[in-house]
C-alpha cells in the first residue's frame, strides 16, 4: 500500500508546498521587500525553490501513472481530473518561470505576477482536492472535508515554506499570524475529516491526532514563540516549516490509507 500512495504523497506534498507558498506570498507580501517569502537580496530564490518543488511533485505524478503514454492519454481527455491537474500545474509552472525571469532581470519581484501565481496556485490546490473528492467508489475520499483537507493543508505548507525562505519574517507578525491561522484552520479540517471517515467505517483517529499535534499545535507554537522572541529566528523558521510539513504528510498518509483499505 505504501508503494501505491508514495507517488500521491510526493505530488501533493511538493506541489502543495509550491502552490501554498505562492498563495501565502500573494496575501502576505509587502512593498518594501516585494515578498514576505524571499530575501530582498535574492528575489529569485522564492520562484526558483517553488519551481524545483513543483518539478519534484510532477515526478510523483509520472511515477503514479507508470507509463508516459498514460500521461498523454490523460492529457487528451480535458474532462478528466488528471488532465485538469496537469493543465493547472503547467499554467502554474509557466507563471513561476515568468516570475523567476523577471526577478532575475529586474532584481526584485513583480507583485502582479505573484498575485497571478497565487490565483493559479489556488486553482491547482482546489483541483487536486476535487480529483480525490470525485472518486465516488472510495467513500473515505468523497466527503465534504476532502477539498479543504488539501487546500488548507497546502496553505499550512506554504506558510511554513515562506517562513523558511525568509527566516526573519516570523518576527514581523504578519507571517506568524498566517502560520497560526493556517494551523487553526487545518486542525478544524482534520477534526471534520476524522468525524467523516469514522461515519463511513474507518478509524484514522491515531494518525489524525498525531498530525494535529505535530502540525497545527507544534508549528503554531513555534511561530508564536519566534514572534515573541523566545526562539531564535532561524531555528523558529526551520521548526515551523518542518513541523507543518510533517503534520500535513501524516494527515495525507491517513487520507490515502483510508481510501485504499
Amino acid at each position: 500500500m505504501l508503494a501505491e500512495m508514495l507517488p500521491l504523497l510526493v505530488f501533493t506534498t511538493f506541489a502543495g508546498l509550491a502552490a501554498g507558498a505562492y498563495a501565502i506570498d500573494a496575501l502576505c507580501g509587502n512593498g518594501r521587500t516585494g515578498s514576505c517569502a524571499a530575501e530582498s537580496a535574492r528575489p529569485w530564490l522564492f520562484p526558483l525553490v517553488c519551481l524545483a518543488l513543483l518539478g519534484l511533485g510532477l515526478c510523483g505524478t509520472l511515477l503514479h501513472l507508470g507509463q508516459p503514454l498514460r500521461f498523454v492519454n490523460g492529457m487528451a481527455n480535458p474532462g478528466s481530473m488528471i488532465a485538469q491537474e496537469a493543465y493547472w500545474s503547467i499554467a502554474f509552472g509557466l507563471v513561476i518561470v515568468a516570475d523567476l525571469a523577471l526577478a532575475k532581470v529586474k532584481g526584485a519581484s513583480v507583485r502582479p505576477v505573484r498575485w497571478v501565481g497565487g490565483l493559479v496556485a489556488v486553482g491547482l490546490m482546489v483541483v487536486t482536492g476535487l480529483a480525490y473528492y470525485q472518486s465516488l467508489g472510495l467513500p473515505a475520499w468523497s466527503g465534504a472535508a476532502t477539498v479543504p483537507l488539501f487546500l488548507v493543508g497546502d496553505l499550512a505548507l506554504g506558510a511554513g515554506l515562506c517562513a523558511l525562505l525568509d527566516r526573519s519574517a516570523l518576527a514581523n507578525g504578519i507571517l506568524a499570524a498566517a502560520n497560526v491561522a493556517a494551523g487553526v484552520a487545518f486542525a478544524a479540517v482534520l477534526c471534520a475529516f476524522g468525524l467523516y471517515v469514522a461515519r463511513v467505517g474507518h478509524d484514522a483517529t491515531g494518525l489524525l491526532v498525531a498530525a494535529g499535534i505535530v502540525g497545527p499545535l507544534a508549528a503554531s507554537a513555534a511561530a508564536v514563540a519566534t514572534r515573541a522572541g523566545k526562539l531564535p529566528a532561524q531555528a523558529g523558521a526551520v521548526a515551523v516549516c518542518v513541523l507543518a510539513t510533517a503534520g500535513v504528510v501524516i494527515a495525507r498518509y491517513a487520507f490515502f490509507a483510508a481510501g485504499m483499505m
